[in-house]
């Protein structure tokens, strides 16, 4: 994408008035905001936000993605200004001291994790769609060394942000498989990884997903969800859908189409694996 398309709007790039007057107001604070975290961060601070610069030269176009982006810190502050510039301060300081920009070259075990989670294809809106695989899995050698699975599901989330452009597609889908997981299997590591997943993804990642898929979910399951929603803001639960076995394939075909792995696809077909990220 040329820098000139930046410029123009894009299906992402759409506000209303309030949001434009908040992004307007918060993007006059880039400058403060960047000295801030670099200040408080132990680590150098990128000016950069998932390839997006937020400092630019003064002389450059206007870069719409930057709106957008700002957008996203904004409503999951209900367009407080302030409250935004702090989770956006925070972000880069945490982005700086995690290592979250150069997580993507880090590598991890294959056997581990291999088989629990992949970044495959795009819904029927362009959106990337990561999968998560809860079924027979081994939660100690998953869930046992927390911050090696929290890198690993940061990782995973950072190669779906790489498919953004943020200019018609700004968020992603996600859809975690149940199958096979018996309600002994949410144990004390399952507990702990979720929630600190969710946690990481709440204060860093704002905005970033349109839909979460619960896929294969057990009867036992809604009890599982509420527990995790004692984490979640109202609007991230309405982006909750809950399917259960029967209706699984033909909800992902609605939702997102022909492109899914195979144990989704109504006739089976293989796994292109061009697909897979």
């Amino acid at each position: 994408m040329t820098d000139s398309e930046h410029t123009k709007g894009g299906k992402a790039q759409q506000f209303t008035e309030a949001e434009s007057k908040a992004i307007s107001e918060l993007r006059t604070q880039l400058p403060d905001i960047l000295v801030e975290a670099s200040t408080a961060s132990s680590k150098p601070v990128s000016h950069t936000l998932w390839g997006v610069d937020l400092n630019p030269a003064p002389s450059a176009d206007h870069d719409l993605r930057v709106d957008v982006i700002l957008g996203k810190f904004l409503k999951a502050r209900n367009n407080d200004v302030h409250l935004a510039r702090s989770m956006l301060a925070n972000t880069l300081q945490w982005r700086a001291e995690y290592g979250a920009d150069t997580i993507l070259n880090e590598q991890f075990p294959e056997d581990v994790f291999g088989h629990v989670g992949m970044l495959y294809g795009r819904d029927t809106f362009g959106r990337p769609v990561t999968y998560n695989f809860y079924g027979n899995v081994d939660n100690k050698q998953v869930f046992g060394d927390l911050d090696r699975f929290l890198r690993w599901r940061v990782q995973l989330h950072e190669r779906g942000m790489q498919q953004l452009d943020f200019v018609n597609v700004a968020d992603m889908v996600q859809v975690h498989d149940y199958e096979g997981v018996g309600l002994l299997s949410y144990d004390k590591l399952a507990r702990a990884a979720s929630k600190a997943t969710v946690q990481i993804m709440s204060d860093n990642y704002p905005e970033t997903l349109a839909t979460k898929i619960f896929a294969n979910v057990p009867g036992w399951g809604e009890t599982v969800f509420n527990i995790i929603g004692r984490w979640l803001s109202e609007d991230t639960k309405k982006k909750f859908v809950v399917v259960s076995k029967t209706s699984a394939r033909g909800v992902l075909a609605q939702r997102i189409g022909g492109d899914v792995p195979e144990k989704f696809r109504e006739h089976g077909a293989e796994l292109d694996a061009s697909k897979t990220e």
